[in-house]
């Protein structure tokens, strides 16, 4: 049997336990550690499944009825959609996950998981997110990936993208956890950011292809964006919002929980205020995290300087050079800079942040720019 239909064989058997009728990833964590695989699962006898606590004589039938499942159109689609299906079982499956009470027992991935990237750490935030917010979080993001750490977050709008450009534009890594198939993504307005964070790093999540971005998935996602991280980090939030699930989903996870204070005034101060008031390390910078995680992360390699990149305008990258091309003393919005650099948001955003860590450019109010003589 060639590797290729030995991979096909496993993901089908995958998938089929994963399709059960009322099998949980507690549950099925359990059948896996005590039988090791799921052709095993599905071929063992009732009494034998019946044996293992929560099993059910239902749930037992169930698993012998999809042992006979042919699922080959299925991983052939995975296969051309350039997915690949990571199992609980295997080497590249992410450490972080593997501790948690219910991980899933298996990831859809597109791009790569590296060994390097328990060493990560999760950014999380409003939607809605202030200048303030989302510069706050581009910072520390580019600041936790010049240092080699992985950051983690959702993909979605304000913090959540902030932070996802915040890595991109130093060179880092970044995983986006998806609240839906990864045949999609969402927002749909971040179709470059997920190319992006596709080539430095990978998007994942445990819906499968075709599945919508149903409001009832996020919360069930968080869990995983927690669980990839030693630690998360709030930078805006309101009282009531999917960021302060994943913050309790840290807690339950034995994680770190940190928030960025904001103004008084501001409602995305008050659910980062209360987590402060809860015990949670507050952050003016990134020193702030390291220390709080530095028995975790052992000794970590000193800064990287940037300029990875062909060099540009000024010793620059050409993006930053585009960028630079575009700007002058009157502030800019960067919807024109985008148009006038003729990037993508994602590089451009990538480009000015690099542009603002090096002083060339400074951000004002409402997402405008100006460069610094």
């Amino acid at each position: 049997m060639t590797e290729i239909a030995e991979q096909s064989c496993d993901w089908a058997d995958w998938l089929t336990l994963g399709g059960v009728p009322g099998l949980g990833p507690v549950l099925c964590r359990r059948l896996l550690e005590q039988f090791g695989h799921p052709r095993a699962i599905l071929t063992a006898d009732l009494t034998a499944l019946c044996a293992v606590p929560g099993v059910s004589s239902a749930l037992a039938q169930a698993l012998r009825a999809g042992s006979g499942k042919n699922l080959d159109a299925e991983v052939a689609q995975l296969q051309k959609a350039g997915l690949t299906l990571v199992p609980w079982t295997d080497p590249t499956y992410p450490r972080g996950l593997r501790v948690i009470p219910d991980p899933p027992p298996f990831l859809y991935v597109r791009g790569a998981l590296m060994p390097e990237d328990w060493r990560a750490v999760a950014m999380v935030g409003s939607r809605e997110a202030s200048s303030y917010g989302l510069a706050a979080a581009e910072r520390l993001a580019a600041e936790l990936a010049l240092r080699g750490i992985t950051v983690v977050s959702g993909l979605a709008r304000g913090i959540d993208a902030a932070a996802h450009r915040g890595a991109l534009a130093v060179g880092g890594r970044t995983l986006a956890v998806l609240g839906c198939g990864l045949d999609r993504v969402y927002p749909a307005a971040h179709q470059d950011l997920a190319e992006a964070v596709r080539a430095q790093g990978a998007l994942l999540g445990e819906f499968p292809p075709g599945t919508p971005p149903l409001p009832e998935h996020f919360p069930v996602r968080n869990r995983l964006i927690s669980g990839l991280a030693l630690g998360v980090i709030v930078v805006e939030a309101a009282e009531r919002s999917g960021s302060l699930i994943t913050a309790r989903a840290a807690l339950d996870q034995g994680r770190e929980v940190f928030a960025v204070p904001g103004p008084i005034t501001s409602a995305t101060s008050h659910g980062t205020h209360w987590l402060l008031k809860q015990g949670a390390k507050l952050v003016e910078g990134v020193t702030d995290i390291l220390e709080e995680l530095t028995g975790v992360l052992g000794e970590l390699p000193a800064p990287r300087e940037d300029g990875r990149a062909e060099p540009g305008e000024a010793g620059g990258t050409p993006a930053e050079g585009a960028v630079l091309a575009v700007l002058g003393t009157d502030p800019t919005p960067i919807d024109l800079i985008v148009r006038g650099s003729g990037l993508s948001p994602a590089v451009a955003s990538g480009a000015l942040l690099q542009l603002e860590l090096k002083g060339r450019v400074r951000q004002l109010s409402g997402k405008r720019f100006l460069k610094v003589a």
